[in-house]
């Protein structure tokens, strides 16, 4: 009797031992919301330990308790590649505060107010021909990634297009404001330069904004790279299609027409 009573004490132990491991564990992945969420976490760890001790006492297994929050944390090319197609673009659209620019400081655009055509036409131009190319970079990526990597972008291309088209709207019309800010094609380059290495790993393109403290969750939330990589998880590790992503692209031409009305308040062509 002593000793049954010893076992069933060890096995108790060792089942209790583990799940407050696995909480521990899963805690410092990404926090729990809230207490509930906690005790709903440590009770499936517990069953499950105890299952796995009655089961199968001589091995040992690494079994993970189920969660949702754990599974939509993206990994491998689901973090990269979208991550990677949001700093590359982000740099190429940003760079077009630096082209504008040097038209201004060289007097181009001076010379083509010359011309019998609108001053909205002449700046939208620059600005329709930066955006394009944005475009065309992100399917160049996307379709490698998809030939070459065999990257699965999700099962909604309409989705993955509103995202695509929302960020790159807000990223041009951002390089048309920082065109605004500086007085030099150098200092507009540096603008652009800088813009992108802290827009992208803030906004969670580097790593999944899924393992950051809360805090800085909340404060990412002004960025709009944060948005774009919400959008692009959404639909590659979610499965959302187009209602599902319809609040960060609402959010992404937000920033786009905050961005483009104080650049066009700004810009000036002299």
């Amino acid at each position: 009797m002593r000793e049954a009573v010893q076992s069933a004490s060890a096995l108790v132990s060792r089942a209790l031992l583990a799940a407050l491991v696995s909480v521990e564990e899963a805690e410092a992945i990404r926090p729990f919301a809230d207490d509930a969420e906690r005790q709903a976490y440590f009770q499936e760890a517990l069953k499950l330990a105890k299952d796995e001790a009655e089961s199968a006492p001589a091995e040992v297994a690494n079994t993970q308790a189920s969660g949702a929050w754990i599974a939509n944390i993206p990994q491998g090319y689901s973090q990269s590649s979208p991550g990677q197609l949001v700093t590359w673009v982000l740099a190429t659209l940003l760079a077009g505060a630096a082209a504008l620019a040097a038209e201004r400081t060289m007097g181009t655009l001076r010379r083509l107010l010359t011309m019998p055509a609108p001053k909205w036409t002449i700046l939208g131009g620059k600005i329709l021909g930066r955006f394009t190319l944005g475009i065309i970079q992100m399917a160049v990526m996307v379709v490698a990634g998809m030939l070459v990597f065999k990257v699965k972008w999700g099962d909604s291309p309409l989705a993955l297009a509103m995202i695509a088209v929302s960020f790159g709207l807000a990223a041009t019309a951002l390089g048309l404001f920082l065109s605004t800010l500086a007085r030099t094609e150098q200092q507009a380059g540096g603008f652009g330069t800088l813009g992108t290495f802290l827009l992208a790993p803030l906004g969670g393109a580097w790593i999944p904004m899924e393992i950051t403290p809360p805090a800085f969750q909340t404060l990412a939330q002004i960025f709009p790279t944060t948005w774009a990589m919400r959008g692009f998880t959404d639909v590659i590790v979610r499965g959302q299609g187009p209602e599902g992503v319809l609040l960060e692209t609402l959010v992404l031409l937000g920033f786009a027409v905050i961005f483009f009305a104080l650049g066009v308040w700004r810009f000036k062509y002299e």
